[in-house]
């Protein structure tokens, strides 16, 4: 449900959007002919509705459907203007390099590129106010020990929920006070959920372990309240799984795969669809990428690496080599950031983060060992301690991995530890949870965004 929330705002977001740029088209048509022409704005609506879509995609990519932007003028200013200066780009490649609508607009596109910047922009500015009147604050009491409420509280604020902890009840006798809420009784769960007007409940506790929390839980149900536990706020929050707080129990009820089986099989589909156009491109840059590497450094072009894919399934995957023929002298190690890291020659290192170096494994996108969107594959020499470390790792092999992933566009610290795999591990798990065609589309126009702006490793 929190999820769901968070989706119709960025939805309301999208509509607004597209609101605001066809009344930029009006208005552009208005003042160029100085009178309302229901004919030319029918001649000039369908093709600059189709920019209008293709905007809004642009939107997406440099992040604008980021909530959080909501609360950060100065970066919201900067990313909008960031966004419209490309959406000039496209427009203006549109009308004149695909003539085909018999439209070149000179004067309209100008206008309309202005207003567009204006109402946009305002649009922008109103919409905090206009989530907010829509989804009005939700009010959290947090029923466990004072730890757990402390990084609940702080989970929250850092959040896009909308949502505050106003009132806490300790399950372990504590007497404590934080940012001006009282612990209280649990004797008193009734009137704290009429007095503070409490809309969700947040357990920090198993409610089958205290027989009178379980009690008011059930006495609760025949109010509005909705009850979330610890694991569920967190993913909400983050959009990852939280490892800390999630049993064998909860995996077994959430990763149901015998209902993604019907997608797996779409997506498959997809997959060779859509490494057709990529495979064509691959080979006409294999010339050129190839003989840099070679006058670049000593050794192949291309070489491949053992990786682990779907049900623990060995196989190789092909990149082109970023790195001396000597890197791993020491023994594996994760790659650390490609801006810094020594074992990368210069041109290694710009294809690495243009990730043009990942183009070959387009041809294990064809063999299906990869996917476009999925976890993704680690070494073996890597896997064996994260299992042990942490046994749920496993779980990412449940699905086929692929180029890009949620861990890769949501987690874009270079992963130079097994901790940091750990973490990208909860992405995963959420993707494996969620994934949809719908997820997959985001992952990639947000890994666009992404390379364009050569972030992460």
């Amino acid at each position: 449900m929190l999820r769901n929330k968070q989706y119709l705002k960025s939805l309301l977001l999208v509509i607004g959007d597209f609101v605001m740029f066809e009344a930029a088209l009006f208005l552009a048509l208005t003042l160029r002919n100085t009178e309302v022409n229901i004919n030319v704005w029918a001649l000039n609506v369908i093709p600059f509705t189709f920019v209008i879509l293709i905007w809004i995609v642009c939107f997406y990519i440099v992040g604008l459907y980021n909530l959080m932007l909501v609360r950060e003028p100065v970066r919201l200013f900067r990313t909008f203007l960031e966004g419209m200066i490309a959406n000039l780009a496209i427009a203006s490649a549109f009308f004149y390099l695909l003539p085909s609508f018999g439209l070149t607009p000179k004067t309209i596109l100008l206008f309309f590129f202005s207003l567009s910047l204006l109402l946009g922009y305002a649009w922008r500015l109103f919409a905090g106010r206009v989530l907010q009147s829509f989804f009005p604050g939700g009010r959290v009491l947090f029923i466990g020990p004072a730890n757990e409420m402390r990084m609940v509280d702080a989970l929250l604020h850092e959040s896009t929920l909308g949502i505050k902890l106003v009132a806490a009840i300790s399950t372990e006798g504590e007497t404590y006070q934080h940012n001006e809420i009282t612990w209280t009784p649990l004797a008193d769960c009734q009137e704290i959920l009429r007095r503070e007007q409490i809309t969700s409940i947040v357990l920090g506790v198993h409610p089958e372990s205290q027989p009178e929390l379980l009690r008011h839980l059930y006495n609760s149900l025949f109010s509005s309240v909705q009850i979330l536990d610890r694991a569920e706020i967190e993913e909400a929050a983050t959009a990852r799984i939280p490892l800390s707080y999630v049993t064998k129990g909860w995996f077994l009820h959430h990763l149901n795969e015998g209902e993604k089986a019907w997608y797996e099989s779409g997506k498959r589909i997809s997959d060779v669809i859509l490494a057709i156009p990529f495979g064509l491109i691959t080979s006409l840059l294999f010339p050129f990428v190839a003989l840099t590497i070679k006058i670049s450094s000593k050794g192949p072009a291309i070489y491949s690496q053992v990786r682990v894919g779907k049900n623990g399934k060995l196989f190789k995957i092909y990149k082109f080599r970023t790195m001396y023929l000597d890197a791993e002298k020491n023994g594996a190690q994760f790659t650390t950031n490609a801006k810094t890291d020594p074992r990368l020659f210069a041109f290694g290192r710009f294809i690495r983060r243009m990730r043009i170096d990942e183009l070959p494994q387009i041809w294990n996108v064809l063999t299906g060992d990869l996917s476009f969107i999925g976890p993704r594959p680690e070494r073996p020499e890597f896997v064996t301690p994260l299992i042990e470390r942490m046994p749920y790792y496993t779980l990412r092999h449940l699905t086929r991995p692929g180029l890009t992933g949620w861990a890769q566009v949501m987690f874009l610290t270079p992963t130079a530890s097994l901790e940091d795999n750990l973490k990208k591990l909860q992405y995963d798990l959420y993707y494996i949870k969620h994934r949809s065609f719908f997820l997959d589309a985001l992952i990639l126009l947000r890994t666009i965004g992404i390379v364009l702006r050569r972030q992460g490793t």
